[in-house]
């Protein structure tokens, strides 16, 4: 599985993505206060929306034709 996020295309844009949420979560997580024992359904969501946020701009170069990093690149387009 290492190997296939760390390859060019699909698993390293999966990779960047995944690196990125769970960068943004416990970057949360520590701001909140880091109590591991009073978490809450409610932090859960915060988390959650907040993560979902920040791998947005990378869909959305992922869906730029003009950006060659990963995804469609401009020639296969008309």
């Amino acid at each position: 599985m290492w190997t296939w996020l760390n390859s060019e295309g699909v698993g390293g844009m999966v990779f960047s993505w995944l690196k990125v949420f769970i960068s943004t979560v416990l970057a949360l997580f520590l701001a909140d206060g880091a109590d591991v024992f009073s978490i809450s359904v409610d932090d859960g969501k915060l988390w959650l929306a907040a993560g979902v946020a920040a791998v947005v701009p990378l869909v959305i170069n992922y869906l730029n034709p003009r950006d060659s990093r990963y995804g469609p690149s401009e020639d296969n387009f008309v």
